[in-house]
């Protein structure tokens, strides 16, 4: 092996001249120019897919951005090429008739980047190395054809036409004509390039011809067309085909006539409708106005093609047409509520007589019954009746009501057919009142439909599909309260009144004595309590049925009562029994100078009258001394009045009443020292009368 003296990066510096001087100084900032090392690629074209001989342009460009063209044969390789060592990019230029299938290279890690779109392979072509070698592999790709259908600019009552071709005497298919421009197109059929083809445009309706037929060139090339015969032939090219078909109305001054007349395929469609025509000249008539059941006078228009258009009317739509004669039907689209019809030149024995038949968009209306909670499944299995008004008139529906667990029963509203009523009319429902039932709510659903509904009519609008109104009762049980004496003056003249709350919302009145009227409620439990009154109080309650049956559950006052479905013969009589509250009175008597009159008796008389009755009596005290309790006495008597208790005290010689003072839950009325007499009414509980005397100062 022969051994190298000096690295080659340093070989050019070998041959530069040494430097002395000025000029020396400048050498350090002088850098020394390399020549780029150097790679090969070749570049080649496989002779597949028909490629062998065909000649293809290529262009390179390397790192440094030298580059160059040169032409490969399919099946060839070009000369190696210098390039500057590092990446290479090499690009086919394109042709019209092949496409580039794949890109390979060898050796196969040299590639950076490929791109079959742009036919471009960026590559590395190492210095010094082995050449890098690009095959390319080409195609031709298939040819696809589109046929295309559009009106003529002059010709709008074509657009939405069908139209229908055949491709070399195949199978027909049918396009709808597009705007001017805007081309409704068939799919894309695939042919092998090269392959000829005829298109032919089927006969179409009288007074509409071919005007144009245009096909894209390229790819498609030897194109022939015949308007008269509406056929095109021409080869197809690699990539899609295009033939566009425009058509146009052949207008013809002379005249015909068309009749409209307006029919219903249901009851529910009414009134009047508006239509407008366009005939072949393109000249617009209407709107005229058609009565149901009833036809246009004879509207004379250019012969030809005519395009009759119903404006809509909610809730209704197009949902039959037909022509007679039946061969002047050319189509329709009841959508859009259009039909296109022949009108034949003549008088008006010749008239083209189009017949609209509309339906009405319906929908159905369900009426539901529902229980506001098991308390009410009582009932569950009764029939429910109801009476509604719609748009075919008045009628009743019924439910078999369902547990609460079960859920709401439901019935649809009988219809003509069973079809539906005319969406955005109006039902208006009501149902039939039951003793001892009260009607919670009526809830609409949708919320959207709802007309005005109330808490016992459904108002509403029908909605597309289902429209529900929904009816919530609750099985009311009967509660009466009664206000029992326990005394006279709780009895009193009939005045006395007690307050009481069923549930906490149902306020109610009694005098003693008497019972309230009878009160519905929720069947179930209840519950009653006794407002507090201010001069009596509870001795006790009872709640019994019609067998004296004790329908207690819980409780005193309030006081949890069973009530069971029914009106007053079932109902649960609650008795309050009340009596008056009562009062005892004591006298007692204070001095400041028990050493003088310590031992001095005092005699007190006092007395009381209840309802007409006196009671009195006298007591005798000494300081320091009350008396028992001297009597019972109720607190206001039958009238509902306070009963006073007068106390007088005897005078004593020597001694004078220093203070009266009274204590208790009632009142001291007055009282007068000077005499020794005092008044006070009786209250609850204990009552007390003191008098406080002194020994006299002469």
């Amino acid at each position: 092996m022969r051994l190298r003296t000096k690295p080659r990066r340093f070989r050019a510096l070998w041959l530069l001249p040494i430097l002395i001087g000025p000029a020396a100084g400048s050498f350090s900032s002088q850098l020394p120019v390399y020549a780029a090392a150097k790679g090969t690629i070749e570049i080649c074209k496989s002779s597949a897919n028909g490629m062998t001989g065909r000649s293809f342009a290529f262009r390179w460009v390397d790192h440094t951005g030298a580059n160059g063209a040169v032409s490969v044969a399919g099946g060839g390789c070009s000369a190696p090429i210098s390039v500057a060592g590092g990446p290479v990019t090499v690009t086919e230029v394109a042709t019209a008739t092949t496409v580039v299938q794949r890109i390979t290279l060898s050796p196969k890690g040299r590639t950076v980047s490929l791109n079959l779109l742009t036919r471009t392979a960026t590559v590395r072509a190492p210095a010094g190395g082995t050449d890098t070698v690009i095959t390319y592999v080409n195609k031709v790709p298939a040819a696809r054809l589109k046929i295309c259908k559009q009106a003529a600019s002059n010709s709008t009552q074509l657009i939405g036409q069908p139209f229908s071709f055949s491709v070399n005497g195949g199978a027909a298919f049918t396009i709808d004509a597009g705007t001017f421009g805007s081309p409704n197109c068939g799919g894309l059929t695939g042919y092998a390039a090269g392959t000829n083809v005829s298109v032919a445009e089927l006969q179409p309706a009288s007074n509409v011809s071919v005007s144009e037929i245009d096909v894209s060139q390229p790819p498609a090339s030897n194109v022939a067309t015949n308007l008269s015969a509406r056929t095109v032939s021409l080869t197809l090219g690699s990539g899609v085909n295009i033939v566009t078909y425009t058509n146009q109305i052949n207008v013809s001054a002379q005249k015909g006539y068309v009749d409209i007349c307006k029919y219903a395929t249901d009851q529910f469609v009414s009134g009047y409708f508006s239509f407008s025509i366009t005939d072949a000249a393109g000249l617009t008539y209407g709107p005229y106005s058609v009565l149901l059941n009833q036809c246009t006078a004879s509207i004379q228009v250019t012969s030809g093609p005519a395009t009759i258009t119903e404006a809509a009317r909610f809730p209704y739509y197009l949902g039959e047409f037909s022509v007679f004669p039946a061969n002047r039907w050319i189509s329709d689209n009841l959508i859009n509520q259009t039909a296109t019809v022949e009108v034949v030149a003549g008088d008006e024995s010749t008239v083209t007589v189009a017949y609209f038949l509309n339906s009405t968009l319906l929908g159905q209306v369900k009426v539901c019954k529902a229980l506001d909670s098991a308390n009410s499944d009582a009932l569950a299995g009764s029939i429910f009746s109801f009476s509604y008004t719609d748009a075919a008139g008045d009628a009743t529906a019924s439910i078999v009501a369902n547990t609460f667990a079960e859920g709401p029963a439901c019935v649809f509203l009988p219809t003509p057919n069973n079809a539906g009523l005319p969406l955005g009319s109006t039902v208006s429902m009501t149902e039939d009142g039951r003793p001892n039932v009260a009607l919670l709510s009526v809830v609409i659903s949708p919320t959207g439909a709802d007309n005005g509904s109330t808490n016992t009519t459904a108002n509403l609008l029908v909605q597309s599909g289902t429209t529900t109104a929904t009816f919530t009762n609750q099985a009311e049980g009967t509660v009466e309260i009664c206000k029992d004496a326990a005394d006279p003056q709780t009895l009193g003249n009939g005045s006395n009144a007690f307050n009481f709350m069923i549930n906490g919302s149902i306020d109610i009145t009694v005098n003693a004595g008497q019972c309230s009227f009878a009160t519905a409620v929720a069947a179930g439990t209840a519950t009653v309590d006794e407002l507090p009154s201010t001069n009596f109080h509870l001795v006790s309650v009872t709640a019994t049925g019609p067998t004296n049956d004790n329908r207690i559950l819980s409780g005193s006052n309030p006081v949890t009562v069973s009530v069971p479905f029914g009106g007053v013969g079932d109902e649960t009589l609650v008795t309050y029994t009340n009596a008056v509250n009562t009062g005892q009175f004591k006298i007692c008597k204070t001095t400041s100078e028990p050493q003088i009159i310590g031992g001095v008796t005092f005699t007190f008389a006092w007395s009381y009258v209840v309802d007409g009755t006196t009671t009195s009596g006298t007591v005798g005290l000494t300081p320091g001394e009350c008396s028992g309790l001297l009597a019972t006495i109720p607190v206001v008597d039958s009238l509902g009045n306070p009963v006073p208790v007068i106390v007088s005290e005897a005078p004593t010689v020597g001694v004078y009443v220093n203070a009266i003072t009274y204590a208790g839950n009632g009142s001291l009325v007055s009282s007068n020292i000077g005499t020794g007499w005092s008044s006070f009414d009786i209250g609850i509980g204990v009552n007390s009368i003191t008098y406080d005397n002194e020994a006299s100062p002469f």
